[in-house]
């Protein structure tokens, strides 16, 4: 900012002058320095990565018990829902008719719960479902053991809750006789997704 009058003798100064016409008394202008802020990138947690040498693949009898429990959850889930949504407009299921009376139908609703309820939980639930967090097991991705994209997770299980998972596991155990990363299904290998122990 330009001084208005001279400190040294109070005359009247011209805009930007550098010297008083009355006194010649020498004006300074006081001008800050720009001072640099030295900026910090910010810093994130991240969870230390499983050393590939410690992880410890879970073993079929293990993974078994964990899914039978998660069809308890989606046989209860689907049970409910079957109910409220059928039973109305087909009357009570037969065991004598188990197809009669549009019961079919619930069996497509049963495979969305179950596909809904594993992948949904995997994804968002650090790659466990119910029955893997009874169980310390997690699916995770199988190149950098952390959790596997969304997508991965969603092919990994497309198929549980049909019957198509029966010739995943035939197929995959097949496939992975040999496998050290113990994968029993074929969409495990298309999904590249590996079970493993959390504790």
């Amino acid at each position: 900012m330009a001084l208005k009058y001279c400190p040294s003798c109070g005359n009247k100064l011209e805009p930007d002058a550098s010297f008083c016409d009355a006194c010649g008394n020498q004006l300074y202008q006081a001008t800050v320095e720009e001072v640099s802020i030295p900026t910090y990138e910010q810093t994130t947690y991240t969870r230390p990565a499983i050393k590939q040498e410690s992880v410890v693949y879970a073993d079929f009898g293990t993974r078994i018990v964990a899914f039978i429990i998660d069809l308890i959850i989606i046989g209860i889930i689907g049970a409910i829902f079957s109910w409220i949504i059928f039973m109305p407009i087909y009357g009570p299921f037969s065991i004598f008719n188990p197809f009669g009376g549009g019961w079919y139908i619930s069996y497509l609703l049963d495979w969305l719960i179950g596909f809904l309820y594993h992948w949904g939980l995997e994804a968002y639930n650090n790659g466990q479902t119910v029955g893997k967090m009874a169980l310390n097991l997690r699916t995770v991705d199988e190149n950098t053991l952390d959790n596997a994209s969304s997508k991965n997770y969603a092919i990994n299980n497309i198929f549980k809750g049909s019957p198509f998972l029966i010739i995943d596991l035939i197929v995959g155990v097949l496939k992975n006789s040999e496998d050290p990363k113990r994968r029993f299904r074929l969409m495990q290998n298309v999904s590249e997704t590996v079970v493993i122990k959390t504790k």
